[in-house]
């Protein structure tokens, strides 16, 4: 019985740091994803402001291309 709380008091942390983890890569890097989206598609995406899109692929893509980055250069 008592594992079973600690599962669940695990998993409810795990899904909590999944979010802020989520929040902080999409704070820190959309506008830097938007900008390199805008340059790779000519300007096709990610769309005006106002027009639904995913924020949170377009802020892994610049984290995705800024770690690869740091770690070529440091290689």
């Amino acid at each position: 019985m008592l594992d079973w709380i600690f599962d669940a008091i695990v998993w409810i942390v795990r899904l909590l740091m999944y979010g802020v983890l989520g929040t902080v890569i999409e704070k820190l890097f959309y506008w830097p994803g938007w900008a390199m989206l805008r340059l790779l598609t000519l300007g096709r995406y990610p769309p005006a402001k106002g027009r639904p899109h995913n924020r949170f692929a377009v802020a892994l893509l610049a984290a995705i291309v800024i770690a690869s980055g740091l770690l070529m250069a440091l290689m």
